[in-house]
Parts: structure tokens; sequence; C-alpha cells
């Protein structure tokens, strides 16, 4: 394979997801993919660019084939969670952001998200328990406004 193939396209769609150019990211993942289709990076970053242009049912179909591929990606279920927050499927999203932090117990924002969908679906003591925790990873969090 050539390494060029895929390396390239990846290294411009990150330009252009940086430079919040997504449509562009999106498209240099596609040809990343297209080159190398069983690296679930690749996915789960073409989904994390979708998910900038709220097109959330390709994130979610994106994190879904990153997770086929590495079913041990916490980034994937976190974007796939984010996505189902975005749609308001509470359940599914509590269950992703679980998921990821069963894979990852230091991921912060996943505490976080995870208890702005507690406080949604009224479930408080989840949610402060998971804020908690959230700010005591990251005590940055703790200047965020509720939701």
């Amino acid at each position: 394979m050539d390494c060029q193939k895929t390396e390239l396209p990846a290294q411009r769609a990150v330009t252009h997801f940086n430079r919040g150019d997504y449509q562009s990211a999106v498209d240099e993942f596609t040809k990343a993919i297209e080159a190398q289709p069983r690296d679930a990076t690749l996915y789960q970053a073409r989904g994390a660019a979708y998910e900038k242009l709220g097109e959330f049912d390709r994130v979610i179909a994106d994190c879904k084939q990153a997770i086929k591929i590495n079913r041990v990606f916490a980034d994937a279920y976190y974007t796939r969670a984010n996505a189902y927050y975005a749609i308001d499927d509470y359940d599914r999203a509590i269950a992703d952001y679980t998921q990821t932090i069963e894979l990852r117990p230091d991921f912060a924002e996943a505490y976080l998200w995870r208890g702005y969908s507690y406080t949604i679906i009224g479930d408080y003591i989840n949610a402060t328990a998971d804020r908690q925790k959230a700010i005591k990873l990251n005590p940055k969090l703790a200047f965020l406004p509720g939701r």
C-alpha cells in the first residue's frame, strides 16, 4: 500500500478541520478512508467533521464503523455520544458516554456530557456525581455553565 495515498489526505483533512473548513475535511478524510478502509481513526475523524456540519446521522454511521473496526476506541464512542445528544437521544448518549468512561476513566468531558444528559432526563443524583467527577478530573470544567 502507498502510505502517501492515506497520509497526505489525512494531513490535509486535519488542516482543513483545524481551520474550520469541515466540508473539505470530510472530503479529504473520505479519500484517506478509500485508501485505508480498516483505519478506525479515519472514520472517527470524519465523524467529528460531520458533527461540526450538523450531519448527525453520518456521525453515527462513521462512528459505528470505527467501533466495528476497533471495539475499544473511546473517541469513537464519545463522538457518537455527542451526536446522540445533539438529536435528543439521551439514553443512547448516556450509554456511549458510559462506554467511553469505561475505556478511558480519566475522560473528564465524557463525565460532563453524561451529566448533562442525566440532567435532561431528570436523574439529578447521577448528574451531580458526574459533574463533580468531571471537575475533579479537569478543574477548568467548573467554569462552564450548567446545562
